[in-house]
């Protein structure tokens, strides 16, 4: 078969094998008649996602999505509604995105599609824990690590597993988030998948700062850091910038520490990932206030509420509320 019989190959080929710059470039050459498709629309939403346009990837995931259900095709609905709740997340839409996992979910259930039913029970994880809800958040990613598990999905699983890592480093169980990120990176190593290597490394760099392991925490952020950079990540390479600017304020190197948080916040703008920039105008306002800067601290502390209000994860955004109160000078 040629690419005059399947003119969509290449592209998916090349999204499937997570050359996602690649398939956006072989997108961008299909014809009219093409594009209207909604495998084209799923499979552009796919590669804009991970190249971090979210709002072009939440519309096309929905032209997509919509497209699917004309021709009563499930399967590709299910798909596509799983990318538009990923888009939705993104930017800060919190509620959609839940509404569009649990469809998707449901879907993948009436299809039997233990993937996509692994995938959005991470994903609705993922909504749990932006709103503070950690036993919601940890129940889903059980549910997620138990069905990748089951059917040997490693991307999948370093994927659950990495995220298992964050809420667990949040909740104070460092012992618990030490071996969550073992195993994030073990599985992300047997996927062979350097991006989702690179997140991992960045969750357990960021137990190793709780843990008081500066050092160590040190190598694996800037090999996180590398990774994302390599691999097209912005947002790793965002997190894993603002991490090593936690280390580098804790190690009091201030310089340095304003550096990476201002290259945080800078890709999270630039890519509009609401939760993101809240996180590094959090890490900035606490810098601010280590260095004695009591205007600036306030107010990105208080950028940092209103990102978090933005998204309606409320308590996050009134403790930023209190430490900007509390901050002197």
């Amino acid at each position: 078969m040629n690419t005059h019989d399947d003119p969509l190959r290449d592209a998916r080929r090349a999204v499937h094998g997570g050359r996602f710059r690649e398939a956006w470039d072989e997108l961008q050459r299909s014809s009219d008649a093409v594009r209207i498709s909604p495998e084209w629309q799923l499979l552009a939403a796919m590669a804009a996602w991970r190249l971090g346009d979210f709002a072009r990837s939440r519309s096309a995931a929905v032209q997509a999505r919509d497209g699917y259900r004309a021709v009563g095709d499930a399967d590709g609905e299910m798909r596509s509604e799983n990318v538009a709740a990923a888009g939705a997340f993104a930017v800060g839409s919190l509620r959609d995105a839940e509404r569009g996992f649990s469809r998707a979910m449901g879907l993948a259930d009436e299809l039997a599609d233990d993937l996509m039913t692994a995938r959005c029970a991470n994903n609705l994880g993922n909504v749990a824990y932006y709103l503070a809800q950690y036993v919601t958040a940890l129940s889903f990613y059980r549910l997620a690590t138990a069905t990748f598990g089951k059917i040997e999905s490693w991307k999948g699983l370093a994927e659950a597993w990495l995220n298992t890592t964050i809420v667990l480093r949040e909740f104070g169980d460092l012992e618990g988030a030490s071996d969550a990120g073992e195993r994030a990176v073990t599985s992300a190593e047997l996927a062979e998948d350097q991006r989702i290597l690179g997140q991992a490394l960045a969750a357990r760099a960021d137990v190793y700062v709780e843990l008081g392991d500066l050092e160590l925490a040190q190598v694996q952020a800037e090999r996180a850091l590398a990774l994302a950079t390599s691999n097209d990540d912005l947002l790793g390479e965002a997190e894993a910038s603002r991490i090593l600017s936690i280390i580098a304020r804790r190690s009091g190197a201030f310089d340095h520490a304003e550096e990476a948080g201002r290259r945080a916040l800078a890709i999270a703008e630039r890519v509009r990932h609401p939760w993101t920039e809240a996180e590094a105008q959090r890490e900035l306002g606490e810098l601010y206030g280590r260095t004695g800067r009591g205007a600036q601290a306030r107010a990105a502390l208080a950028a940092a509420a209103r990102g978090f209000e933005s998204l309606g994860a409320t308590s996050r955004a009134e403790e930023m509320r209190l430490r900007a109160d509390a901050v002197v000078g």
